[in-house]
């Protein structure tokens, strides 16, 4: 019986896996794209729909498609096997968990049961039902999202987990419970809340936002879950399992603050919405998005925090090279309160969001004038146009500030110099050139391992490279070659298909054999030379070295015709 490895790898094929990620474009026998795993500007990322396997000559990095989804989505291989079996529409019934489960496994069994804690606290206290509906959730999305409550009691979950045999220890790194300081005793982490289980790419849940239902100065509107070997914040985005998808096909994401904004939004229909989960925005956030779309709508509270807050992410956005928006919502409200009053005013402020640096100039224009207005744009608003990456666009808003502030573009494009913008740190991938490349590569040896490589990954059987090799330098020496380069196989063999594109293969291969063959003669020639120059020769062995002089020099210029 085939593994679930094996059923998954039948079902899906590499090309069609990693184009629904990154856009991809045919290359000879392979599709080539730029790499998700670092930045470059020209595609150094191959795709060998033969060998479903993929190389980045820029990086190194390869695998196949559970390596990619890996990386990709940043998973353990369990969370990408999920992950593409629901791709193949494979149950993994079959699946068996180890003997001796790691600590990740035992963390993720344990998130689970306390999510099925917390979703029967829900149904169980009916008010908090109520107070949901109230705030405009209706019950399909709470049974989505999997919203759950935690009783007003400080050993509820630590008790009912402890009867289904679980450890305080896995209950203290999982973040579910906290120690009495100087005392044996254990509490819940979370205490009459209702709770938001946040999930990793898979949809396995590694952490919990819980929103206090009674709230005081000494109690935080929003309790997020510690740090964890589950749960990374300055990585994780609420809704990112669920919005993924939503994000590659409309090529552009929906950036909120809370939990409950977010809910509202694929509520509507916004289903490309992902949330901040009331944490800071980090790079890692970004680019974790950014491997999907590079555009982005900024949509946080309009209150003054709100307005610094989606300020901050903007800018880091624009760093990153991004097209940034903002949604103006009315003052005081947040995108939940917009859409309980009317989803379409949201969808509307969505569509009528402005680029980033229009914005802060329109507020600049709004809020100033005179020489303050030249000062809030100085301040404010050329900082924001030194980080677009493009040159065009740039000119495009230089010409855009003079129009509207009434003053000479050169004028613009002076203090804009004055400037300091944050240098790219972008690195651009080493594209590998191979127009007639092959005809000038000294490292021959090189060169005929991966065209061996590459016949034998097609054919297991076929040795007549190796073969024909071995018959100009002997069977040894090709072995010991290609035993040195075995640990970049897998490169090698893409670069071989990637000469493959300049030309004939057997071509090149008959290339390279006559600069081995005629590069092996001249030494021989030059060793039999110096044979001749030894005073103590004998007549016999000058005769014969003569001949093979003779023999040498003859296929020297066959070789050369």
């Amino acid at each position: 019986m085939s593994t679930n490895v094996e059923q998954i790898k039948e079902k899906l094929d590499i090309v069609e896996v990693i184009s629904s990620y990154i856009k991809v474009e045919k290359a000879g026998i392979n599709y080539k794209a730029r790499c998700p795993f670092h930045n470059e500007k020209t595609p150094s990322f191959f795709i060998s729909p033969n060998r479903q396997s993929f190389y980045c000559f820029g990086c190194s990095e390869k695998g196949d498609i559970f390596s990619f989804v890996e990386k990709f989505e940043g998973l353990d291989f369990k969370g990408a096997l999920e992950t593409l079996a629901n791709k193949a529409g494979i149950k993994l019934e079959n699946f068996k968990a180890e003997e001796n489960p790691g600590e990740k496994d035992s963390l993720f069994e344990i998130m689970e049961e306390a999510t099925k804690f917390f979703e029967k606290g829900l149904v169980e206290y009916k008010e908090n039902i109520k107070y949901l509906e109230k705030r405009g959730l209706n019950l399909a999305s709470v049974s989505k999202w999997r919203l759950g409550f935690a009783q007003d009691s400080w050993r509820s979950l630590y008790d009912y987990l402890i009867a289904k045999k679980f450890s305080k220890e896995n209950m203290l790194l999982a973040g579910l419970i906290k120690k009495v300081e100087k005392e044996n005793k254990f509490y819940d982490t979370f205490r009459n809340r209702i709770m938001f289980p946040i999930c990793d790419s898979a949809g396995r849940v590694i952490a919990f936002s819980g929103r206090a239902m009674k709230e005081d100065d000494k109690t935080p509107k929003y309790l997020n879950s510690p740090e964890t070997k589950l749960f990374y914040k300055s990585e994780v985005l609420y809704g990112f399992n669920v919005a993924k998808n939503y994000i590659r096909k409309l090529d552009y994401t929906v950036l909120v603050e809370g939990q409950m904004d977010l809910v509202m939004s694929h509520q509507s229909g916004v289903f490309n919405t992902v949330a901040s989960s009331g944490t800071a925005l980090t790079e890692l956030h970004l680019k974790k998005i950014q491997k999907l779309s590079n555009r982005v709508i900024v949509a946080y509270d309009s209150d003054s925090a709100g307005e610094k807050a989606s300020g901050r992410a903007a800018e880091l956005a624009l760093s990153l090279g991004m097209e940034v928006k903002i949604a103006s919502l009315p003052k005081g409200e947040d995108p939940a309160s917009v859409i309980k009053e009317d989803p379409e005013k949201w969808k509307i402020a969505l569509k009528e969001s402005e680029h980033f640096v229009d914005f802060a100039l329109n507020k600049a224009i709004r809020e100033n004038e005179g020489r303050n207005l030249t000062k809030e744009v100085i301040k404010s608003v050329l900082p924001l146009v030194t980080l677009i990456k493009s040159e065009i666009e740039k000119s495009q808003f230089v010409k855009k500030i003079a129009l509207k502030m009434k003053v000479r573009e050169e004028a613009v494009w002076d203090d804009l110099k004055k400037i300091n913008s944050t240098p790219s740190n972008e690195k651009i991938g080493n594209e590998v050139n191979l127009s007639k490349k092959y005809l000038k590569i000294t490292d021959l040896k090189r060169m005929m391992a991966s065209i061996i490589f590459l016949e034998e990954s097609l054919d297991k059987k076929s040795k007549h490279s190796r073969e024909r090799w071995g018959k100009i330098i002997s069977k040894d020496n090709v072995e010991e070659i290609l035993d040195n380069f075995e640990a970049e196989k897998e490169a090698l063999t893409f670069e071989a298909e990637r000469y493959s594109m300049e030309g004939d293969l057997k071509t090149i291969f008959e290339d390279i054999i006559k600069r081995v063959e005629l590069e092996n003669l001249k030494q021989k020639l030059q060793q039999m030379t110096i044979i001749l120059d030894d005073k103590d020769i004998s007549k016999e062995e000058e005769k014969k070295t003569n001949t093979e002089i003779e023999k040498t020099q003859k296929r020297i210029q066959e070789i050369n015709n």
